[in-house]
């Protein structure tokens, strides 16, 4: 036989492992469906994109009813009170943005030894809801939280009394709109009031959000609904592994059968290898049961699992769909790899072990290289063209993605040191060969005994007892005679010929046991 070369023997390796990764990740992929900020609903993801996963929650945000400034300002209970407080004090006291401005709520005549009839728009108490009560009406994340708006725009940390004239300018503003809007008019806040205004409102917003994060995380909407979109993601990645392990099957299936052709076969022997083969890769995917329910089992773990931290990171930040497909691709690999080196199935020695793992790393590795050059490729005008680029992107990451799981596998393959330490760590079993191996050793032995007949493995124990017994009894008459009954009883040669004293009389007879 002719001397393979170095990447013929590769590929024969591990071809169902580089054909498995590329196909499912670049030709199935489009079973999964990534959107941009994941598959729940969060309170940054509807704020920043301003669109909802579920119909439900968006229903409910278009059914919150116009912005009423009676209800939020003077049909509250907590307002009126926080109000009336500042009216019975009879005093000033100090503004909460303005550092040493004195304001006072009520009217000048009502002051105690007024100093004056007027007070002025700067001396004037407003109450003030730090974080507009319009804009907590229209927060999409409030919405979703299922908060009621009158009560968060007046609750304690939200309210704070500054002049009439801070507060009648800045209308419905946000803190730092109003800043940048005295900016841009040319009058400038004072530092010291900007950094209050500031600090004033990131404890109020904080406390706001710590509300409605409680709110909704907590709640059986948030849970039920990263649950079903796991497990449908989880369905789609188990779907995607299955299909693309009979794919392979098949593919190396007809690809065996076209090499076994002789040369100058015609067009349909090529076709009835290739019905063959499509037949045996089928048949071959059948006998494979179990591998076959391993890759949907792993793909639904790994679409589960990154499905549930994709939510758990929209929760801070909006990921796009191509971070969306980075973390499922992640999760593939750590899934696969933590099947070899926890589960074992193939029951590695623990240098084949790691080393399988690392081909593992090295094809999921490979693949996220990949994804990110199609990435790429799509922002380019030939990746953008309606008709060809799609195809463009999947070819390009596809390449990449092959030449550089060949070129690791070769690698890992033909590395001298790698070799060494395989073999080395190969003296070593695993915990789980050594348990498999014990395992297999006690159901041999019980196969053994199974076969045993009971009844007569009963009786003999029964008469050996009877045996034992009477020896211990016997004299040595006795007992010569018992031992000749055990002989005969058991079907024991015995190992002398005539009688014992004259066969024993002769130095050159010996003892033969059967």
């Amino acid at each position: 036989m002719a001397e393979q070369t170095v990447f013929s023997e590769m590929w024969k390796a591990y071809r169902g492992v580089i054909l498995h990764s590329i196909v499912t990740s670049f030709g199935l992929d489009f079973i999964v469906r990534d959107q941009h900020g994941g598959d729940v609903d969060t309170i940054h993801g509807v704020r920043e994109t301003g669109q909802y996963k579920n119909a439900r929650n968006a229903a409910a945000y278009e059914a919150r009813g116009e912005y009423d400034r009676v209800a939020y300002h003077h049909n509250d209970a907590a307002y009126d009170s926080t109000v009336r407080a500042a009216r019975d004090t009879h005093a000033f006291f100090d503004d909460a943005y303005v550092p040493g401005n004195k304001i006072y709520y009520g009217k000048a005549s009502a002051l105690r030894d007024p100093t004056s009839t007027e007070l002025g728009t700067r001396h004037k108490a407003n109450l003030d809801h730090v974080i507009s009560a319009h804009e907590i009406h229209e927060d999409r994340g409030r919405v979703l939280a299922g908060k009621d708006g009158v009560e968060l725009a007046n609750t304690a940390s939200n309210l704070q009394f500054t002049n009439e004239y801070l507060n009648k300018s800045m209308g419905d503003m946000t803190i730092e709109e109003y800043i940048q809007w005295r900016e841009d008019r040319g009058d400038p806040l004072p530092d010291d009031v900007v950094a209050q205004m500031r600090e004033k409102d990131s404890a109020a917003r904080k406390e706001y959000e710590r509300s409605l994060a409680e709110a909704y995380y907590s709640s059986d909407r948030f849970i039920i609904d990263a649950g079903v979109a796991a497990a449908k993601r989880g369905l789609e990645m188990g779907a995607r592994q299955a299909i693309g392990f009979v794919f392979i099957e098949i593919w190396c299936a007809c690809e065996d059968e076209i090499k076994a052709l002789p040369s100058g076969v015609s067009f349909s022997d090529c076709m009835k290898a290739v019905a063959t083969g499509i037949q045996k890769g089928f048949e071959n995917a059948k006998s494979k049961y179990k591998d076959l329910l391993a890759q949907f089992e792993q793909g639904f773990v790994a679409g589960a699992m990154a499905s549930l931290t994709t939510t758990l990171i929209n929760i801070f930040i909006t990921t796009d769909k191509n971070m969306v497909r980075y973390i499922r691709q992640g999760y593939t690999t750590v899934v696969q790899v933590g099947n070899i080196l926890l589960i074992n199935p193939n029951d590695l020695l623990l240098g084949d072990q790691l080393k399988t793992a690392m081909v593992a790393l090295t094809t999921g590795a490979s693949v996220i290289a990949g994804t990110a050059v199609g990435n790429q490729i799509a922002k380019t005008p030939l990746g953008k063209d309606e008709h060809v680029g799609v195809f463009v992107q999947n070819f390009c990451a596809s390449l990449v993605s092959g030449l550089i799981s060949c070129t690791l596998l070769i690698m890992i393959d033909r590395s001298e040191f790698i070799r060494k330490v395989v073999e080395r760590l190969n003296a070593y079993g695993s915990v789980e060969h050594e348990i498999r191996a014990t395992s297999e050793a006690f159901i041999a032995l019980a196969a053994e005994i199974a076969q045993y007949d009971m009844t007569e493995f009963t009786d003999q124990v029964t008469k050996l007892d009877r045996f034992t017994r009477q020896m211990l009894n016997a004299d040595d008459d006795e007992l010569h005679e018992i031992l000749l009954d055990t002989f005969e009883e058991f079907g024991i040669p015995l190992p002398w010929d005539g009688d014992f004293d004259d066969f024993m009389g002769n130095p050159d007879n010996c003892l033969v046991f059967e």
